[in-house]
């Protein structure tokens, strides 16, 4: 009795489906709450129907001769619709949930119906009888039950043939209640998403959810008794815990336990954990892997950015299990980690519901969400937050916003958008901790004579809005002899890497040696350092109150004279700081900021920061500036429900959504300087996608040794990735390029030496380029 095959590795077709209704097992073990009882078993049965349309002769002859495609082969998910019994199922459920299951099967891949030829599609269905005669004598094997009727094709009522399924089309076209119609599509989004993740993971061998679940806050109070034997929970951490079951909002004074505020909110359920900077995705990753998990996080924590894949290959670095590597991370792009650290685009990219944006939804429908410091995201990225939040809460998910400050009209816009949450009636300050800073402004241009004059044997932080600028002011201190550090964007990664440890090294409490750093918004929340001197350039009230969290971040300040000086850069601007495109941060914003500090000379407590945002970021006070800024937050939103963008996949949304356009680029001088090492990588990484190609040919080949070769080749691109650094496409010319087609070849291209690089000062720009780029940071 001939087998219908699934896979291309031969997985025969009751395998397969066998696979996926395992998965369903354990998304119902790990999660039962997530959907109702009648849910669950629409589920089933969509992961049963969802690929019987690949007995179909074409896809038989495609799989089983390894041919990419076969003219006139109909898409599977339509022929599995014919299979299904609808007459039957109207005994048990309802014709929204028929048309939600039908929906489901026959979309569950991307492909352009309108295209199918309709006498084609009946041909098609008709040949399919015979084979349904065959599979009903497998269908014993299954691991639940199910009915097959002869193939029909599928009524108008249930489904049509446009390409893509929208909830706008359906509320155009149908004569049914509004409400009613988002309900169905609503169900659609979850039962679609939720089928897509189960096949996902039996395709992948890999567990579509973490188990068992594991409290997000188990081991924090052991790991702090070995220090302090005595250390509990303080109140913001009980009030989360006491609030598990809503969405909130917390502000609370840097250092006093937000992370863990959070973790204890999150309990034991599906979370993520989004944060605006990778480098502090990585920090907050590695803390709590170290923390909550004692360094055994495999299981349950996941890192979500652009350059998750070489964390992952320092986690499993001097491992040979090649096949846990490929899991571990499939489970991390496929979100099957319980709590995930991610950055803003890979987990609200949803928000413009692009072509199969559902397993994401489906996903967020049964999360919680942590926002960290939402004041740090521009008006565009604010918006896509606010209509994002609002989408989770719709489908059943929670959110939390936790924040040192939040700027009224935040709050406002929240308000105005019908999100739902719950607030302290006031800020969590830590009294013991609440003199920190005495702070004075400047009204001048922060110039290195100023940093000579107030460093004087301290160590100190100085924060520029520019790399431009940082590199100036190095370069002056350097020349007099000045023990001077920099750090700033502009480095390749393995330099960074380095700056970032030795600052880190710098900024520990207990270490008192004179030196300057001079850094720029990279060190504002990303690196735990503490520094007894703060110099900085103003930004803007946000950004400010990050930057002097890096000075006695945890203790109170007894001097008499400033340790925070605000340089306002006097009747101009800061660096960085211009009207329109390009600038480091909203000149609306940096208007309200100057003249909001512009008397500060004193102690400032954490109490006043937050009186300075609630007195000055108003929406009414932003509005009086420029009435423009409020409504760019609402049109973006606006613009996220007007828009259909169904055709557009996920890559360009990621891409769209960063709002960024960087590209990644080895400094010609540095290909120089290891051209040897690169020349040989490049060879390596040749050699072994030739290997690749053999071996997939070879029909005896052995998986483990292709995932090997990939594992290799992943390591060989982390070292070419180290040699890079990111780059501002709009600064690019492509005669600023230097040709060499091995590196392109593998994704890299080299930037010429008019842009110098040296280990310590970074890449530089050539004249032209400076003076168009005051703002790279």
């Amino acid at each position: 009795m001939m087998e219908f095959l699934a896979k291309s590795n031969g997985e025969t077709l009751i395998d397969h489906t066998n696979n996926l209704l395992s998965q369903l097992k354990i998304l119902k073990n790990t999660y039962p709450e997530i959907l109702t009882r009648s849910d669950w078993e629409l589920l089933q049965l969509a992961c049963a129907y969802h690929d019987l349309g690949k007995i179909n002769d074409k896809f038989q002859e495609k799989i089983r001769k390894n041919k990419w495609h076969i003219d006139g082969e109909i898409p599977h998910g339509l022929l599995s619709i014919t299979l299904i019994p609808r007459k039957e199922l109207e005994k048990n459920f309802s014709e929204e949930q028929i048309w939600v299951l039908i929906n489901s099967v026959a979309r569950h891949h991307k492909r352009d119906f309108e295209k199918i030829n309709a006498s084609d599609y009946k041909e098609e269905v008709d040949s399919l009888k015979p084979l349904e005669k065959e599979l009903a004598k497998r269908i014993d094997k299954l691991k639940a039950p199910l009915e097959l009727q002869d193939p029909k094709k599928v009524s108008h009522k249930y489904f049509n043939f446009k390409s893509q399924l929208l909830l706008e089309n359906e509320l155009k076209e149908s004569d049914e209640d509004e409400l009613k119609i988002r309900h169905k599509f609503d169900e659609y989004v979850k039962i679609k998403g939720l089928l897509n993740r189960l096949d996902y993971a039996a395709s992948g061998h890999y567990k579509v959810e973490s188990s068992p679940r594991v409290i997000l806050s188990q081991n924090i109070l052991q790991h702090w008794r070995k220090s302090e034997p005595q250390a509990n929970w303080n109140e913001m951490q009980k009030w989360t815990f006491k609030h598990q079951n809503k969405s909130i909002i917390v502000i609370g004074q840097t250092g006093l336990g937000k992370t863990e505020a959070a973790l204890r909110w999150l309990g034991n359920e599906k979370s993520f954990f989004v944060l605006p900077l990778k480098s502090a995705i990585n920090a907050i990753y590695h803390r709590i892997k170290n923390v909550v998990f004692n360094n055994e996080s495999y299981n349950s924590l996941g890192l979500i950015h652009s350059d998750m894949i070489s964390e992952a290959i320092t986690e499993f670095g001097n491992q040979n299990n090649y096949s846990d590597f490929q899991k571990y991370v499939e489970e991390e792009k496929q979100w099957s980690k319980q709590l995930s650290i991610a950055t803003l685009d890979q987990v609200f990219s949803f928000v413009y519901h692009y072509s199969n944006y559902e397993p994401q939804m489906a996903t967020l429908a049964y999360s919680k969400v942590v926002i960290d410091e939402i004041q740090m995201y521009s008006p565009t990225l604010l918006a896509y937050i606010i209509y994002g939040l609002k989408e989770i809460q719709r489908y059943g998910g929670k959110f939390e916003i936790m924040t040192a400050t939040l700027a009224p009209f935040i709050l406002d816009l929240l308000n105005i958008h019908g999100l739902k949450f719950t607030m302290p009636e006031k800020p969590f300050l830590d009294s013991k901790i609440n003199h920190r800073h005495n702070v004075k402004t400047i009204h001048a241009q922060l110039e290195s004579k100023d940093i000579l004059e107030k460093a004087q044997g301290k160590k100190t932080l100085v924060v520029c809005n520019t790399v431009q600028k940082a590199n100036k002011l190095y370069l002056e201190l350097k020349e007099v002899g000045v023990d001077v550090h920099l750090i700033h964007s502009r480095f390749i990664r393995k330099d960074r890497s380095i700056k970032e440890n030795e600052i880190i090294h710098a900024g520990k409490t207990t270490n008192h040696n004179f030196e300057v750093w001079i850094g720029t918004q990279v060190v504002e929340a990303s690196l735990d350092i503490d520094f007894d001197l703060l110099l900085t350039e103003l930004s803007e009230l946000n950004g400010l109150f990050q930057r002097m969290g890096r000075c006695y971040r945890k203790r109170n300040y007894k001097g008499e004279d400033p340790n925070v000086y605000i340089f306002d850069g006097g009747n101009k601007a800061t660096s960085g700081i211009k009207r329109g495109q390009h600038s480091i941060v909203d000149w609306t914003m940096f208007s309200i900021s100057k003249n909001a500090v512009k008397n500060l000379n004193g102690v400032l407590t954490e109490q006043d920061k937050i009186d300075l945002i609630n007195t000055n970021y108003t929406s009414e006070k932003i509005s009086v500036v420029d009435d423009n800024f409020i409504s760019r937050v609402e049109n973006s939103i606006k613009y996220l429900q007007d828009i259909e963008e169904a055709e557009l996949i996920k890559k360009d949304i990621v891409s769209r959504f960063r709002g960024i356009n960087n590209v990644d680029v080895i400094p010609e001088q540095v290909y120089l300087d290891n051209k040897v090492e690169i020349t040989d990588k490049l060879i390596q990484l040749d050699r072994n996608k030739q290997k690749i190609r053999v071996l997939y040919k070879n029909e005896n080949k052995n998986s483990n040794d292709i995932t090997k070769l990939k594992i290799e080749n992943l390591k060989l691109k982390n070292y070419l990735n180290s040699m890079t650094v990111s780059f501002p496409v709009y600064l690019l010319d492509k005669s600023d390029l230097v040709k060499n087609g091995d590196l392109q070849e593998v994704g890299y291209i080299i930037l010429s030496k008019a842009f110098n690089y040296n280990s310590e000062t970074g890449l530089s720009l050539n004249k032209s380029k400076e003076e168009e780029d005051d703002n790279f940071i």
